[in-house]
C-alpha cells in the first residue's frame, strides 16, 4: 500500500482509521451517557470507567481530527504547530494511561479487601484523580516547553507532537505506568484465583470467576494494544533506526492506539449485562422518541390537511358547490 502522490499516509489507511475512530468516539460517549442515566452504574468503579471513556472519546475525536488534517495534506509542519494542534489529545492520552492505573488499583482493592472495600473513603479516589490530572498536565507542559519552531515533522502524530527530550520523558513515564498497570491487574488476578480455590460458597465462587474472567480480558487487551505501543515507541528511541522506518512504525502504531481507545464499549456490551442493558435502554429510548416524534408530526400534518379540507368544503358550499 503506497501513498497517493502528495499524501505521506496511504488514503485507505486514513479512511479505515477514521472510521474506527468515529466508532470509538460514539461507543465511549455511550459509556459516559449510560453511567449518567443508569442508577445501577453509580459505583466508584463505574464512575472511573466513565472517566476513562471520556478520555477515550477525546482521544478518538483527536484521532479523527488528525485524519481530517491528513486529507488536506497537513504534512511537513513545525513541531510547535503539531504540538498545539495535538495538545488536547496529548493531555487526554496522559489522563487515559493514568486512569487505567487507578482502575487497576480499584479492582485490586475490591479483591484484597472485599468487606472493607465499600467503606474506603471517597477522598482517596479524589486524591487519585487529582494526581492523574497533575501528571497529565505536567507531561503536557513539558511537551509545550520542549516544542520547537525550528524542527519540522513529516506527519503530525502523538509521538511527533513531542520534541526529542519531551518524547523520551513521555515514553518512559508511559512505560512505567504500563508496567504498574500489568502488575496491579496481575496481583488482582492471582488474589482472585487464590480466593476462588479456597471459597466453597457457590454464589461467591461465581462472582469471583466472573471478576477473574474480566481481569483476564482487560489484561489481554491492554497488553496487546497500549503496552506494545509504548514498547515500540521505546524501541524507536533506543535502537538505531532510519527516520523513514521510525515514521512507518509511528504510523502503524495508530492502529493499536485506536483499538485501545475504541474497544471498551464492545467489551462492556459483551461481558457486562448491566452495561448491555443500559446501552439497549438508551438506544430503544432514542428509537421510541424518534417514533413518537414521527407519529406526532404525522398527526399534526393529518390534522392540518383535515382542517384545510374542511375549510375548502365550507368555501365550496358558500359558492354553491357540494363535494362528496
Amino acid at each position: 500500500m503506497s501513498p497517493v502522490p502528495g499524501h505521506l499516509v496511504p488514503i485507505p489507511m486514513i479512511v479505515a482509521t477514521l472510521i474506527l475512530s468515529i466508532i470509538g468516539f460514539i461507543g465511549n460517549l455511550m459509556i459516559v451517557l449510560a453511567t449518567l442515566v443508569t442508577p445501577n452504574l453509580g459505583s466508584r468503579c463505574n464512575v472511573l470507567i466513565s472517566i476513562l471513556a471520556l478520555c477515550d472519546a477525546i482521544i478518538c475525536a483527536y484521532l479523527v481530527h488528525l485524519r481530517i488534517l491528513m486529507f488536506i495534506r497537513f504534512y511537513n509542519v513545525t513541531n510547535w504547530k503539531c504540538f498545539w494542534t495535538s495538545i488536547y489529545g496529548l493531555f487526554a492520552l496522559n489522563c487515559q494511561s493514568a486512569i487505567g492505573l487507578v482502575i487497576g488499583i480499584d479492582r485490586l482493592l475490591a479483591v484484597v479487601l472485599p468487606i472493607r472495600y465499600t467503606r474506603i473513603p471517597k477522598s482517596i479516589y479524589v486524591v487519585l484523580i487529582s494526581v492523574t490530572l497533575i501528571f497529565a498536565f505536567a507531561i503536557t507542559y513539558i511537551g509545550y516547553e520542549d516544542s520547537s519552531d525550528a524542527i519540522k515533522v513529516a506527519v503530525c502524530l502523538p509521538p511527533t507532537a513531542y520534541n526529542e527530550k519531551s518524547r523520551k520523558i513521555w515514553i518512559v513515564c508511559s512505560i512505567i505506568i504500563a508496567i504498574l498497570v500489568l502488575f496491579v491487574y496481575g496481583a488482582a488476578q492471582i488474589k482472585c484465583r487464590l480466593l476462588s480455590a479456597r471459597n466453597t460458597h457457590e454464589q461467591s465462587l461465581q462472582r469471583l470467576k466472573k471478576l477473574l474472567n474480566s481481569l483476564t480480558l482487560v489484561m489481554l487487551m491492554y497488553s496487546s494494544t497500549w503496552f506494545i505501543t509504548v514498547l515500540a515507541l521505546l524501541a524507536t528511541q533506543t535502537v538505531s533506526m532510519s527516520p523513514s522506518l521510525i515514521g512507518i512504525i509511528n504510523q502503524q502504531l495508530a492502529w493499536l492506539v485506536i483499538i485501545n481507545a475504541s474497544t471498551n464499549f464492545f467489551i462492556y456490551y459483551w461481558r457486562a449485562p448491566e452495561y448491555r442493558k443500559a446501552f439497549l435502554d438508551i438506544v430503544s429510548c432514542r428509537c421510541q422518541r424518534t417514533r413518537m416524534f414521527s407519529i406526532s408530526v404525522n398527526t399534526q400534518r393529518h390534522s392540518h390537511q383535515l382542517s384545510m379540507s374542511n375549510t375548502a368544503k365550507k368555501a365550496d358550499r358558500e359558492a354553491g358547490v357540494i363535494l362528496y
